[in-house]
């Protein structure tokens, strides 16, 4: 653990946020953390995980503020957890507050084209921009990724109500890293035609299949059905997802699971694994950028590329409905 403290700010303390701060905890350096968030119970909610944070360590600094305003000159790295409709306005705020040495964007980027011109025209001077689609960081993806080799693939991801507006990025960003392909297109015409509202009010989550096309023939198909009403608690919405090589099959279970997921193909071959927790991974996250002035999530470049197909797709799918802006699809 370095002398030095480092100034992190945390945009959003709502449910990501807050476990943005719990991550923080395990930091190696000695950090001053500044949690932004104008809404007291968000605000009050992160307070609370960071009080229950695993590996807590004394030597960092928490501060809980509702506005900007009285935030540091300079800020050692931004970590952006607002919903997609605020990033936009959030970080043009903060580029013109403070001075900002790396920044961290959660996903959905924004819900518009108009809103990613937004952020690449705040953020275009710098290079340290990564969006946290972590599945190329995940240690079990890499080994599924060294076993199947890279592309052209066939892929399949099905579950139920999985959230494939908010998700399906994850999946679009995993497959490319696989394979080494861009992203071409993402077909949503065989989308359902009622998009269901989602937990967040005023925000909607499709139902139906999404197809994307990568630029040397791999191809994903993505499957969520409707929710159901009396759906078993704890289940992984995200059933199944099936790789097809020229050579093998493979079918992850539970790709999204948290404790006991597995891989297997028809020769018999087998990888347990899972995913890590929010706040299992941001620590790390932050102590390599800290350390190394890099990390392995994707750059805004990399990523806006893949919003655009994403947004594209979504936009032309998207039922119109009073109130809403048809230039924008309201994902979070």
């Amino acid at each position: 653990m370095t002398d030095q403290r480092y100034r992190v700010l945390i945009m959003g303390g709502g449910q990501l946020g807050s476990r943005h701060l719990q991550g923080l905890a395990r930091c190696r350096h000695r950090l001053e953390v500044h949690v932004v968030d104008p809404e007291d119970v968000a605000l009050k909610l992160a307070a609370s995980r960071w009080a229950l944070a695993e590996g807590i360590e004394t030597c960092h600094e928490v501060r809980f503020q509702p506005s900007i305003v009285g935030l540091p000159a300079e800020l050692d790295v931004a970590i952006v957890a607002t919903t997609a409709e605020n990033r936009p306005l959030v970080v043009e705020e903060l580029v013109n507050h403070v001075t900002i040495g790396s920044w961290v964007l959660e996903k959905v980027l924004a819900q518009s084209h108009e809103g990613l011109d937004r952020l690449c025209n705040a953020l275009g001077h710098s290079s340290d921009v990564w969006v946290n689609t972590w599945a190329r960081t995940t240690g079990w993806y890499e080994t599924i990724r060294a076993a199947i080799g890279k592309g052209p693939l066939s892929v399949e991801v099905e579950g139920e109500s999985w959230g494939m507006a908010c998700n399906a990025v994850h999946f679009l960003d995993l497959i490319a890293w696989w394979t080494g392909e861009q992203l071409v297109s993402v077909d949503c015409s065989k989308l359902d035609p009622r998009w269901q509202p989602a937990k967040r009010p005023g925000h909607f989550e499709p139902s139906g299949e999404l197809r994307a096309n990568y630029a040397s023939g791999t191809t994903a198909l993505f499957r969520s059905t409707p929710p159901e009403i009396d759906a078993p608690a704890g289940t992984d919405p995200i059933e199944r997802m099936t790789i097809d090589t020229a050579t093998s099959h493979w079918v992850i279970d539970r790709p999204f699971s948290e404790t006991d997921g597995k891989a297997s193909d028809d020769a018999g071959n087998r990888i347990t694994g899972h995913i890590e927790l929010q706040s299992q991974r941001t620590g790390p996250l932050v102590d390599e950028i800290l350390s190394t002035g890099r990390c392995d999530l994707p750059d805004l470049a990399t990523s806006v590329a893949q919003h655009r197909r994403f947004l594209t797709g979504l936009l032309l799918a998207f039922p119109p409905l009073v109130g809403v802006d048809p230039d924008r699809v309201p994902i979070t």
